[in-house]
């Protein structure tokens, strides 16, 4: 949700307010590269794909649609990163090398002492694999809502989807990532294992 000032601070980069764009950029740039960080997954890359998001959406910003910088730079972002895959022919890898601390730490509870630190790290390497075995659009999908935290209405317009089909990615997402995860139940919660298991 933007802010009163980040409003004006839109309206006035629209009208060619240099000043005014790149304060959005530095209330949003963290975000934005981490996003482009876990497509891209290669720092350097990271950066160039970063700076091009912002010089575009720079050239670009009079005709933004919309009120929402930070949902449009992401998918200025993203188009950047799949153009990169294309120049380079490399194909798309998602991860979330670091956020899976916070992403597992939603679908465990807590445990004390090592024995559980250590359960946790596994637990977060368990994730990451099964992640990695997801789709291109439902890893989008899980990154976006789950681990960035972005409204369904803002992983819309950055996937370029409807919420629908965000939705959808999600529930199959999650419903993978969770049956991945069945396949070690020793690492799960009670609550998290099933009536099979």
């Amino acid at each position: 949700m933007m802010t009163k000032d980040e409003h004006a601070l839109l309206a006035l980069a629209k009208d060619g307010d240099a000043d005014a764009f790149n304060r959005l950029v530095s209330a949003h740039q963290d975000a934005v590269y981490g996003f482009v960080l876990r497509l891209v997954r290669l720092d350097s890359v990271a950066d160039d794909v970063t700076q091009e998001a912002f010089i575009s959406a720079f050239r670009s910003i009079g005709s933004m649609r919309g009120a929402n910088f930070r949902a449009w730079v992401m998918t200025v972002a993203r188009n950047k990163a799949y153009d990169y895959f294309r120049k380079s022919g490399r194909r798309r890898e998602i991860s979330v090398d670091n956020d899976e601390h916070n992403f597992a730490r939603r679908l465990v509870s807590k445990l004390p002492g090592p024995e559980g630190e250590a359960l946790g790290a596994e637990l977060r390497m368990a994730i990451e694999r099964c992640i990695g075995r997801l789709g291109n659009d439902q890893k989008v999908a899980v990154l976006l809502i789950d681990v960035h935290g972005h409204s369904y209405e803002d992983a819309s317009d950055i996937a370029g989807v409807s919420i629908g089909t965000v939705k959808s990615r999600l529930s199959r997402a999650r419903r993978r990532v969770r049956d991945c995860l069945r396949q070690t139940p020793e690492l799960l919660p009670m609550s998290m294992r099933g009536g099979d298991s």
